[in-house]
C-alpha cells in the first residue's frame, strides 16, 4: 500500500499493524523512529471527518508506467510523479496529466523504450498548481481500484463505531496525526475491539 505522509504530503510505500491499541504505519525503507501512530480514542473524539481523512491517506500501490503503455494515458489522468527537490532529494506527489508529446519508440536490448514527454500539473507538494514536463521513468499510474487491507479496514471501522461515545471529549484533528502511543480504548468499543486493539485499562501503555 501507499501512504500520504502528514508531514510533507508525499506518497510512500508503507505497511500497517495494530499494536497495543494503536494503528502503526511503518514506512518502507525508513527507520522505525519515523513510524506514525494513531490512537482509536483520539480519532473517534476528533470527528468522523478525521477518520475519513486518515482512510484517504492510504491507497493501492501506484504502478510504474510501462514504456509500451504510454499510449493508454489521456489528459486528465491522475498520476503519481517523481518530483526533484533541492539537492538530490526526490519525492512522489500526485499530478494531473495535461498533454503528451508523442515520439517514435525504439527498441534497445530487446525492450521498447519510450522517449515521449508528459506535461503534468502538480496537484500536491511544493509545486502544486504549476506545470512540468517529465519522462516515462518518473511517472506512475494511480490505480482506481480501492485499497483492500483487512487490518486497516477493521481498525478504521472499529473507530467509526466509537464516534458519538459519551465519554469522548472533543479533540482537534491535528492532534490525532502522528501520535506515538495508545491510551485506553473507549468502553463503548464494539465487540471484539478490546481483544484485537487494546484493553480497558486506563493510562498510558508501553508500545512494542
Amino acid at each position: 500500500m501507499e501512504f500520504r505522509s502528514p508531514s510533507d504530503g508525499a506518497w510512500y510505500g508503507a505497511r500497517v499493524a495494530v499494536q497495543r491499541g494503536a494503528l502503526r504505519v511503518m514506512y518502507e525503507e525508513f527507520p522505525e523512529e519515523l513510524d506514525e501512530w494513531y490512537e482509536p480514542a483520539k480519532l473517534a473524539a476528533a470527528a468522523a471527518s478525521s477518520v475519513a481523512a486518515l482512510r484517504a491517506r492510504f491507497r493501492a500501490v501506484s504502478t510504474a508506467l510501462d514504456d509500451a503503455r504510454c499510449r493508454d494515458l489521456r489528459p486528465g489522468d491522475r498520476l503519481c510523479v517523481l518530483c526533484a527537490l533541492d539537492g538530490d532529494e526526490q519525492k512522489y506527489y500526485d499530478a494531473v496529466l495535461q498533454s503528451v508529446a508523442a515520439a517514435p519508440h525504439r527498441t534497445l536490448d530487446g525492450e521498447e523504450r519510450c522517449p515521449c514527454r508528459f506535461t503534468v500539473r502538480w496537484a500536491e507538494g511544493p509545486r502544486a498548481g504549476s506545470e512540468e514536463e517529465v519522462g516515462v521513468a518518473d511517472v506512475c499510474r494511480v490505480l482506481s481500484s480501492p485499497l483492500q487491507d483487512p487490518v486497516l479496514d477493521e481498525f478504521l471501522d472499529g473507530v467509526t463505531k466509537l464516534l458519538g461515545s459519551d465519554d469522548m471529549s472533543a479533540t482537534p484533528a491535528a492532534q490525532v496525526m502522528g501520535s506515538e502511543a495508545a491510551d485506553s480504548v473507549s468502553g463503548d468499543a464494539p465487540p471484539g475491539f478490546y481483544r484485537k486493539y487494546g484493553t480497558r485499562k486506563k493510562g498510558k501503555q508501553q508500545m512494542v
